[in-house]
Formats: structure tokens, sequence, C-alpha cells
């Protein structure tokens, strides 16, 4: 089972296991990188067919290349081998999301190819992996001669939990609903 949550469903649940009634588990471990993600700037979406740069007609025969994902926060929560995993299952399900939003896309390599939308991928971890923490979903638009589009959503950790093995799915499902 290779999973976006998969490393995160064994820290969180042993904490969710070892909590009982009244007493709260805090696992304290110091971040390797500053817990708050750096401020992107955001262009909005327009909904209109033929307004904003980045629009529905635009979107839905682009062609996409997925950029290398990114962690940003705590990535000391994962070691090496969870770590791939996490970033595979983000270039791979941000790929899904995106041919399932918009089944015209075309996905290619070379990210210097001519008019290729470039999308970064980009995981929010916690500072800690406590049952309320939240883990953050990012994608990092870039066109030729736009400035960049940023989406972004938090997800609570028990929530992303919960959909287990299809964590990445739906942590960029949820982003995709929220393009044009």
């Amino acid at each position: 089972m290779t999973s976006f949550v998969r490393p995160f469903v064994r820290r969180v649940g042993l904490t969710l296991l070892a909590c009982g009634v009244g007493t709260v588990l805090a696992q304290s471990t110091p971040p390797a990188v500053p817990a708050v993600p750096p401020a992107m700037p955001s262009v909005p979406l327009s909904p209109a067919p033929s307004a904003g740069p980045l629009n529905r007609e635009r979107l839905q025969n682009a062609t996409f290349v997925i950029m290398p994902p990114v962690v940003i926060g705590n990535a000391s929560l994962l070691g090496g081998s969870d770590m791939a995993a996490v970033l595979g299952a983000m270039s791979r399900d941000s790929a899904g999301a995106l041919k399932r939003h918009y089944p015209g896309a075309h996905f290619a390599s070379d990210p210097a190819a001519p008019g290729v939308i470039r999308v970064t991928p980009q995981m929010l971890a916690p500072s800690a992996l406590v049952p309320w923490a939240t883990i953050g979903a990012r994608w990092v638009f870039q066109a030729p001669g736009m400035p960049d589009l940023v989406l972004q959503q938090q997800f609570g950790l028990l929530t992303v939990y919960l959909h287990r093995a299809e964590a990445a799915n739906f942590v960029f499902d949820q982003l995709a609903q929220q393009l044009p």
C-alpha cells in the first residue's frame, strides 16, 4: 500500500490509541524548516470561461507538466523511503486529479516545451503529528507570460488519515474543485 498518508497513519494512529479520556498525548518534534509556509502570490481564478488568464477553456485542453513535489514545513516527520512514497503519490495523484477535472488535458515531461502549464504540488506539513494538526495541500501553476496561480487548502490530519490509501487522491481532488 503506497500512500500519501501511510507514514502519518503509523504515527497518528499510535497517538490516537495512546490518548486516554481527558489525556492528550503530544509528540513534539522540532521543525527542520519553518512550520509557517512562505507567502505565495495568488491570482484568483475566474469561473467565467472567457475571463482571466487561466480560464476553463484554456485549462480543459492544456498540456500540463507536473514538477517535482515539495514538502514545506517539518519534513523531518518522514523518513527517506516514506518521503519518496509521499512525493510519488503527490505527483501521480496531482496528475490524476487534473485529468479527472479536465478530461481533455494532456501531460508532458518537458517543462521548457512551449505553451505548457507547470504545476508544482506542495504539501504543507504540520509541525508535529498530533490528532488536531492540519496538513495543507497546494498547487502552484506557472504559465508562460502569466503570474503564478496558487491554490491551497488545509485539511485536518484526522480527515486525511481516514482516507488512508486514497488520501492524496482525496486531497488533490478537493484542490481541483477550486479550478474553473
